[in-house]
């Protein structure tokens, strides 16, 4: 049996189609094939037939209907041939067509607020004429050109193979005139003629969801470029965990984890060298952050233990290797340097985070949260610093929201309710969805308006006061309790009615508190109040993108004044960056992740006990201000 996989793809802002015939015996499902062959499916759930996400249109031969596609699909949908692909399996030939809004680019956050550093690589170039050889002294070309470097270099004494196979035409195309990459003692290139003008290095941060890559030129420190893709891996699960218990299955299924980051790494590569004009082959440096998990996962590790009481990763020390070992396509020998883990749970983006915000040098009570399906929290305090890890969950992501999204065309990105609901949609196309930014907004105004009580119930028309017209007939019961209606049918690109439905309520409450009650404990662990908080960092997409008057209405963060909470981008790439070009950043990341103190929060009854009282909602008065005394008009953000 043959499947025919068709879908598009965007590239410098044009979608091109994309085939691929692959075979099968009809044992698994269209969504196993798929990642067995690298074509990426949305399934945030991780293929266990929960999400409905992974929708694709089928023509051919295909097994009947599961009752899990019947609960998630729409009649309209089934008879137009939708199927999830989790659940079907090929009968015979057939195609599957894999809509584009399963595959499109989320708006990803690439920039970060950092700090200004001496220019100091721990790479460079030196060009040397090398002796020719010669009768009475027939020295070799690797012994001539050591001997060449030498005189300027003592400390290189290291040549890899991957060199000695070209060096003969190398030295000879320039009349042995070359230039040599090296790196500690390594040579990791060597070019014909005079190129010390030209040194490039890479920064990546491998996050749960979305990859972030930038190409600096290391003799100014400029950044030449920035790509950004979602990381392959999301089609084996939104979260963390997913990716863990599949990789955990064999090994196999941990190069097929590995596989698809590196495929995003080097869509990456190919993406910056077309907007640059600089070949991959002249990047002979790399320093990529990730949390613990992507940094197992893509170096091919084995994440089990890290999953599992208590919690180990197979490594936690900064790792050092080649290009070729990683299989990232950019000088072979190039340098790859891997930043220092803290914990199980939290990475070398957190030491990222920390170098780019200066939070070690701070003497201020500052708390900086990243906020994302593993949320990360590290508070400072007279150079003290703290850090802990909470199990957010994809719902701030909009996963597992009835009709959650990314934050990608057609995403309801900002709400705000007066009479009436109104709405932004990203692209200002008909909404599809609503993603992370939309949600907080939604809940904190049906908060303010009193629709949600403090408990999180979603509440019955008939129990509400003073409500417009257009707000109660909002309201209404399904066969999974009470919920509102955030856009009808007629005005959605999906000719159905967008809801809010009581356990999406839940699974932000769950998220919610768990990222509260970390901050609570560490509040405790330095003896901190909300009010002496000086400083709340957001890192990370959601927290440069979410409304800080919403977050504040919901509870997410401390109650503190806002102007003392300040977003700062994609921090995690900006210390990469910084390790990028300073060597001396670098030995600081190092000296970093054993200085912050790691916090355990399984187990500890503090926790439990925060995490009960976080769950509830903070108490509202109605009216039009919300409970920071901020109108509830101020301007929007972008959306996550």
């Amino acid at each position: 049996m043959q499947v025919r996989f068709v879908w598009q793809e965007q590239r410098n802002g044009r979608w091109q189609k994309k085939e691929r015939v692959v075979k099968t015996s009809g044992d698994k499902t269209i969504l196993g094939l798929a990642r067995e062959h690298g074509i990426e499916i949305d399934a945030t759930c991780g293929g266990r037939g929960r999400c409905g996400r992974c929708k694709v249109i089928v023509s051919g031969a295909i097994n009947e209907l599961a009752e899990g596609e019947t609960l998630r699909l729409t009649p309209e949908e089934i008879a137009g041939g939708v199927r999830l692909a989790c659940y079907a399996r090929p009968r015979g030939d057939i195609q599957v067509d894999i809509p584009t809004s399963n595959t499109e680019l989320m708006q990803i956050l690439t920039e970060g607020s950092g700090q200004l550093v001496g220019l100091q690589t721990d790479i460079d170039k030196t060009y040397v004429v090398v002796e020719k050889p010669q009768l009475e002294n027939p020295l070799g070309d690797r012994e001539r050109l050591l001997a060449a470097v030498r005189q300027k270099r003592k400390d290189i004494f290291a040549i890899p193979l991957t060199i000695m196979a070209e060096l003969p035409e190398t030295l000879r195309k320039k009349d042995h005139r070359i230039t040599i990459t090296h790196w500690q003692d390594r040579i990791l290139a060597v070019e014909s003629g005079d190129t010390t003008d030209s040194l490039f290095g890479l920064a990546f941060d491998i996050g749960t969801t979305t990859v972030v890559g930038s190409l600096v030129d290391l003799h100014i420190g400029k950044e030449l470029a920035v790509a950004a893709r979602l990381n392959g891996q999301a089609a084996y699960g939104a979260d963390v965990i997913s990716r863990v218990e599949y990789a955990s299955n064999g090994a196999s299924q941990r190069r097929r984890l590995q596989q698809a980051v590196l495929d995003t790494l080097n869509g990456i590569v190919t993406e910056l060298e077309e907007r640059s004009g600089i070949s991959a082959g002249k990047i002979g440096r790399c320093i990529i952050v990730g949390n613990t998990c992507m940094q197992h996962l893509a170096l091919g590790v084995s994440p089990t233990y890290i999953a599992r009481a208590p919690y180990t990763p197979a490594f936690s020390c900064q790792i050092d290797i080649t290009a070729r070992e990683l299989g990232l396509s950019i000088c072979p020998e190039a340098a790859v340097t891997f930043l220092p883990n803290i914990a199980g749970f939290v990475g070398a983006d957190t030491v990222g985070a920390v170098l780019a915000t200066g939070l070690a040098n701070s003497s201020g009570r500052v708390l900086i949260i990243d906020i994302g399906t593993n949320g990360e929290l590290v508070m400072s305090h007279q150079g003290r610093m703290v850090a802990c890890s909470t199990a957010a969950g994809p719902a701030f992501e909009g996963a597992e929201i009835t009709w959650g999204m990314r934050a990608g065309e057609g995403a309801i990105e900002s709400v705000e309710i007066d009479d009436d609901v109104e709405m932004r949609v990203i692209g200002g196309t008909r909404p599809r969805g609503i993603c992370g930014s939309g949600l907080i907004d939604l809940v904190a105004e049906l908060l303010r308006v009193g629709i949600i009580d403090e408990t999180g119930r979603l509440q019955n028309k008939d129990e509400l006061q003073g409500l417009s017209s257009e707000l109660s007939q909002r309201i209404r019961t399904s066969e999974l309790g009470n919920e509102f209606v955030v856009a009808w049918a007629d005005t959605t690109a999906e000719a159905n009615d967008i809801v809010l439905t009581q356990g999406d309520i839940r699974r932000l409450q769950l998220a919610k508190g768990a990222i509260r009650a970390g901050t609570i404990v560490l509040q405790r662990f330095l003896s901190i109040q909300d009010g002496d908080l000086d400083e709340i960092l957001l890192a990370g997409a959601f927290g440069n993108y979410i409304r800080k008057e919403s977050a504040m209405g919901m509870g997410l963060l401390p109650p503190v004044p806002l102007e003392r909470i300040r977003s700062v981008g994609n921090a995690a790439r900006v210390g990469a960056r910084l390790c990028l070009i300073s060597q001396a950043k670098l030995e600081e990341a190092a000296r970093l992740a054993r200085k912050i103190e790691y916090v355990e929060l399984s187990g500890r009854s503090d926790f439990q006990e925060a995490f009960m009282e976080a769950m509830l909602f903070p108490h509202v008065s109605h009216v039009s201000q919300d409970s920071t005394g901020i109108d509830k008009k101020l301007p929007r953000d972008r959306a996550i």
